[in-house]
């Protein structure tokens, strides 16, 4: 079964996010387009409804007039102004309702100017019954205001019939905004639903693959483990086992050496020296084994303690070698460190006797070690928390140093540097080293110059 990259995963929910962003941008657009269309009819109603209300107040203020100069009743002349006012109320509503319609604002603005000649002209006739109660209007006063009618009746409805016109315009683009917008609204739907289904696929699928992955996993640790346990029975039972008969050849030797060794042939007193070499060879390097075989499986507290007692102890169990050597130990830098302290002491055990092994007999070995404490980021180390405190301890000699290339392989088992004879070593002990420093969840480096150093720099949590 084939999975996913993060890559992949990555494109198809860009790729979901924008169809469903478009389709939901489009709905918007068309819901939106909807309900302007819908303004705009209703907009178009509401025109007419003003026009043809504003006409009919305008007969109404004629009947009110006609009422008054039959019956000089003054209830007339109230109804009449408040119809005016009413009539005035309506033409700036209908100066705002057209204020975006170039040709109906002209077109109100000549309705404006025959409703102005109207009220005028009423206004004149009620003052004129007003002065002279027997007063009797003129036939030709009714047919000014006969013809004013007929200019408003035209201009009203020239006005009316430009907005039919436009609701006839609008009409249509609502009918098609009604008719897109359900499907943009479907489209919509059936497009989240295919991404659900799509996302609930390759969830289900990447959770299957994860699982089976897992239980894989699961089961290769516990094979791993099961390896590991039998590997290191193996290892101890071996090399307890090996232990025996080499002991029993370093004592027949020892016994021959003691007895025997005057009466021996020149060679022959040489291949007992080698053979003794060899078993004491072998022994330090079943010792090695065992130790690193232990560190696998020990489990050790962390404590807080004073370098410079782990040193002296170290310096004490080195006491001979030291000696003879004449080797300088200095120590620096911070106090406390946070340690295993009995891994930890064989890890300055063999760094030291590293250092002493491989000296310059042509000057004194100085052997410095150095602690102090480093936040992470100082460390340039990926795994390690940039805000957290580490120690960064250094173990720094001026011996015959090493080739730099070679900083990676010296920390492998049964990996040396140096075969000359002069150098003797099982190859274990700076793999020991690594070991300890990784139980401590903790880095190490090397760094060396031919003829010149070797320097460790070791980095644990403080």
């Amino acid at each position: 079964m084939e999975r996913l990259s993060q890559f992949q995963i990555k494109v198809i929910f860009i790729f979901a996010s924008v169809i469903l962003i478009s389709l939901s941008v489009f709905s918007y657009l068309r819901i939106n387009s909807l309900l302007k269309s819908s303004e705009m009819l209703n907009h178009t109603n509401i025109v007419k409804l003003e026009l043809e209300s504003i006409f009919s107040r305008i007969k109404d203020a004629d009947s009110e007039q006609r009422g008054y100069v039959l019956t000089k009743d003054l209830a007339y002349i109230n109804q009449f102004n408040s119809t005016i006012r009413e009539i005035r109320k309506r033409q700036k509503r209908l100066e705002m309702l057209t204020s975006d319609n170039y040709s109906q604002q002209k077109n109100l603005e000549a309705l404006n100017v025959l409703i102005e000649k109207r009220i005028v002209h009423m206004n004149a006739v009620l003052k004129d019954v007003k002065a002279d109660q027997t007063l009797k209007i003129k036939k030709e006063r009714w047919l000014v205001a006969r013809a004013i009618m007929t200019g408003l009746r035209q201009q009203t409805d020239k006005m009316v019939n430009e907005e039919q016109f436009l609701m006839k315009l609008r009409t249509k683009s609502l009918v098609k905004e009604t008719a897109l917008t359900p499907l943009f609204t479907i489209s919509l739907i059936i497009g989240s639903i295919l991404i659900l289904i799509l996302s609930y696929y390759g969830i289900s699928k990447e959770l299957k693959i994860s699982n089976t992955l897992k239980s894989d996993l699961e089961n290769k640790n516990e094979t791993l483990d099961l390896m590991n346990k039998e590997l290191e029975s193996f290892t101890y039972i071996s090399s307890h086992d090996l232990q025996e008969p080499l002991r029993k050849i370093q004592t027949f030797v020892t016994r021959i050496i003691d007895s025997e060794f005057e009466n021996l042939s020149s060679n022959s007193k040489t291949y007992l020296i080698k053979t003794n070499e060899s078993a004491n060879r072998m022994q330090a390097l079943i010792r090695d084994l065992l130790a690193y075989s232990r560190l696998k499986t020990e489990i050790f507290p962390v404590q807080i303690t004073n370098l410079r007692f782990i040193v002296e102890e170290v310096k004490s169990t080195l006491e001979e070698e030291i000696h003879e050597k004449n080797v300088q130990v200095s120590l620096s830098g911070e106090k406390n460190v946070k340690i295993i302290l009995s891994q930890f002491r064989q890890l300055l055990t063999n760094l030291i006797s590293n250092s002493i092994k491989f000296a310059d007999d042509s000057r004194q070995l100085q052997i410095s070690i150095d602690n102090k404490l480093v936040k992470g980021n100082e460390t340039g180390i990926k795994n390690f928390n940039p805000e957290s405190s580490y120690s960064k301890i250094t173990v720094s000699d001026n011996g015959i140093g090493f080739d730099p290339e070679y900083k990676d392989r010296i920390f492998e088992v049964f990996q040396r540097l140096h075969n000359d004879m002069n150098y003797k070593g099982t190859g274990i002990g700076l793999a020991i080293v690594k070991k300890i420093v990784e139980n401590h969840n903790g880095f190490i480096t090397a760094d060396g110059k031919i003829g010149e150093s070797a320097t460790f720099t070791i980095y644990l949590p403080a």
